[in-house]
């Protein structure tokens, strides 16, 4: 009788130990299945199909089922979509995003990161949106110098422009004299005055020639363009947040928005600088790679 009971209960403990191996085998796929399935979106400006493609891998790599859509249109399609759930994740920039949600208009948060990503989060809360940290990516316009230039009067900060601005030419698109941040700004925010203005085009071929050749002494490029990386300029610190704040940000619906999917993203925008944004850019524009085949070959560089 008691040698009956004893094998009972060997056999009830056998089935037990066999059902916890079960489910502990089962664990994973049942894990992977619970993930969100993302959908990521991006305007159809090459540095933001380059920015979507390495969420995209990031997440993909953690397990997660990824779709990228980059080049849908512009912000006035990706952010609405976004709203609606058409997409799930898009990278954007904290001080233009804040301009679009307020219909156009520049927003004085927007003037710093501190304040811009805040008032972002509050404008998208209603359609159950949310803003991520900011990567250390700038994309705004600033004003360069040559290094010759930056060495020999020590310029770091546009403030440091000040004492020396009214012997120098400044260079820019034609609207740079009327246009706030532009000359306009840089009198109003920062004293500077200068000798005179050659208007040149947008961030583009004659701006960068004509700092190179002396033409002019200051020119506005965009800070991740590659034109400044790749020609060795200085871009000078805007210390009085005369630009937007224009980091690169993810934005993102709070559906999706697990722990685990905060933690990748904000761990992959903590590498991403401007310096290496603007290299990615110059390897799409100039060497004319795919944002994808970029995109993963940043990856493995940083060892991700």
């Amino acid at each position: 009788m008691y040698q009956m009971i004893r094998i009972r209960v060997l056999l009830a403990i056998a089935v037990v130990a066999m059902v916890a191996a079960a489910a502990t085998a089962l664990t994973p796929a049942a894990a992977a299945k619970s993930k969100p399935s993302i959908i990521i979106g991006s305007t159809n400006f090459e540095e933001q199909a380059i920015v979507s493609n390495i969420y995209g891998d990031v997440l993909k790599r953690a397990g997660f089922h990824v779709t990228v859509e980059p080049a849908l249109g512009t912000r006035a399609i990706v952010v609405p979509a976004l709203e609606k759930g058409q997409i799930d994740l898009e990278p954007d920039y904290a001080a233009s995003l804040l301009a679009f949600l307020h219909g156009g208009n520049p927003e004085k948060a927007g003037d710093n990161i501190k304040t811009a990503i805040p008032a972002d989060r509050r404008a998208l809360s209603r359609y159950g949106v949310t803003v991520l940290k900011a990567s250390e990516a700038l994309d705004t316009n600033v004003f360069a110098v040559t290094q010759a230039t930056a060495r020999k009067d020590h310029l770091t900060t546009l403030s440091s422009l000040k004492p020396y601005a009214s012997k120098m030419i400044l260079g820019g698109p034609p609207e740079c004299p009327t246009y706030a941040g532009c000359e306009v700004g840089l009198e109003k925010v920062y004293g500077l005055h200068f000798a005179g203005f050659k208007p040149l085009d947008e961030a583009g071929p004659l701006s960068v020639a004509a700092l190179k050749n002396g033409e002019v002494q200051v020119v506005e490029l965009f800070s991740s363009d590659g034109n400044v990386v790749a020609n060795h300029f200085e871009a000078l610190t805007d210390n009085k947040h005369l630009e937007g704040a224009d980091y690169i940000v993810p934005v993102i619906r709070k559906s999706v928005d697990t722990p685990e999917v905060a933690r990748l993203l904000n761990g992959i925008d903590a590498k991403l600088t401007t310096v290496a944004i603007s290299k990615l850019n110059l390897d799409v524009t100039q060497k004319k790679e795919q944002p994808t085949a970029v995109a993963k070959a940043w990856l493995r560089s940083v060892h991700y």
